[in-house]
């Protein structure tokens, strides 16, 4: 017994280990420039949640991407509405159009060891540009730390933005409460990311939004139910992922989904490479240059059949290696391109010849190929007179690159192709007939 009780001390001591928890040094700060992208919203999956679980939104694919920055209030027109300690993210440089324009609109937020608050909103008139605050009198806690698994709080905010143009014309006023609940830790994969340790926060807003205007008289309001999922991590200063949406009737419908991205950093990743000459004797050095495109590539080559070394300081995982071929036959090179998203590859078959390696003819004794290998022209003839004949040039991976067709015989100009080996076809009526060709 007591061996299975320090057996389950020591499993549950790992398990509140793999948990997380959130405090003030993970919110955003002065300076902060963060990027993300918006995702469909439509078909998401939120509702799995609990201890210990794998969420997996890899598949989120960006229609929209964006940046939040974070701004020190003392480098904003609000310095003396939100004093030294708040940070503004800018919402957007302008809103509306003519007079009636927003400009510089800011929300604030301010960080303690308690908690992170919203506090309020800055904005100016395009006609009346002294800075305009609406500002909590009540702030609204987004966060309470530290912030862990099993934590439950509810808060309550209220907010008034003056609506004036000289003159005070009215107000906006919003009320309301936020109970937050942290139903679930585990990893989270996006295509940020990859089994990131995280939290899952459920937030609830239950809020009353109303306008009321000063001449005429008149008040009109509007409730709304809006429930936040975020999944929270000590690497990141905004969620992995953020789901907001709409209640009504007890039935929740997502609006948005937004994650956690470093979109400008995104380079696809294009894998290509040649070789100095790709016929050559069995022996002889032959040199690869990388021409693959993308951030920080790693690489690696396979050559089929493994008969060939790496020489001269080089292996297969170098940019740029050289290959001594030691038996004759033909050479299938594959090059594989690793970034911290993902890889590509692409194969070349029957890229390198070595040796003597005897090219098929085509299986017709009407139809001759010449020069094979050639490095600038080949002559296609028929020896039937007057036969109308359609030729066709195709890489290794099928794609078509140069066609023609001509009577009884043809000369084509392949000095602008890349070096390799290629599939020649002839048409010539009901028949087609291949060859391969090679360019050097």
């Amino acid at each position: 017994m007591l061996r299975i009780s320090m057996i389950t001390c020591l499993m549950w001591a790992t398990s509140v280990l793999a948990q997380i928890s959130i405090t003030k040094n993970h919110m955003p700060s002065n300076g902060d420039a963060i990027e993300y992208s918006n995702a469909s919203p439509i078909n998401i999956e939120y509702s799995k949640t609990g201890a210990d679980v794998s969420w997996d939104y890899s598949d989120l694919s960006s229609i929209g991407d964006g940046e939040e920055e974070y701004t020190s209030s003392l480098k904003t027109p609000y310095l003396l509405n939100f004093g030294f300690t708040a940070v503004g993210k800018k919402l957007m440089d302008t809103l509306g159009f003519s007079d009636f324009q927003l400009k510089n609109i800011y929300n604030f937020y301010q960080t303690s060891n308690a908690s992170y608050r919203d506090v309020g909103i800055g904005f100016q008139f395009a006609a009346f540009p002294l800075p305009q605050t609406g500002k909590h009198s009540d702030p609204d806690e987004i966060y309470l730390f530290p912030l862990e698994y099993g934590d439950k709080d509810s808060t309550t905010f209220d907010v008034e933005v003056p609506i004036s143009v000289g003159i005070k014309l009215g107000s906006f006023i919003r009320t309301g409460t936020r109970v937050t609940t942290v139903d679930g830790w585990g990893t989270i994969t996006t295509p940020y990311g990859k089994d990131i340790e995280c939290i899952r926060v459920k937030s609830v807003i239950d809020e009353f939004d109303s306008m009321r205007i000063s001449t005429p008289s008149i008040s009109i309001g509007q409730r709304i139910k809006r429930i936040e999922y975020k999944w929270l991590s000590t690497t990141e200063e905004i969620p992995i992922l953020m789901i907001t949406g709409n209640e009504a009737l007890g039935t929740f419908t997502p609006t948005s989904v937004v994650y956690r991205n470093e979109w400008s950093k995104e380079t696809p990743i294009v894998v290509d490479f040649e070789a100095d000459k790709t016929s050559s004797n069995s022996g002889q050095v032959i040199s690869f240059t990388n021409k693959s495109t993308g951030d920080n590539l790693s690489y690696l080559w396979t050559i089929e059949p493994s008969t060939a070394i790496f020489v001269n300081g080089t292996s297969n995982t170098d940019s740029d290696p050289k290959v001594v071929f030691q038996k004759d036959g033909e050479y299938s090179i594959t090059l594989k391109a690793t970034d911290d998203n993902g890889s590509a590859e692409t194969t070349k078959v029957d890229y390198i010849i070595i040796g003597s390696v005897s090219i098929s003819d085509l299986s017709n004794d009407n139809i001759s190929i010449y020069p094979n290998p050639t490095s600038n022209l080949v002559h296609i003839e028929t020896k039937s007179p007057n036969s109308t004949i359609d030729v066709s040039i195709y890489a290794s991976n099928g794609e078509r690159i140069l066609s023609q067709s001509g009577q009884q015989s043809i000369e084509m100009d392949v000095t602008n192709i890349a070096q390799g080996v290629y599939i020649l076809e002839v048409k010539e009526g009901d028949s087609v007939y291949q060859s391969k060709l090679i360019k050097n």
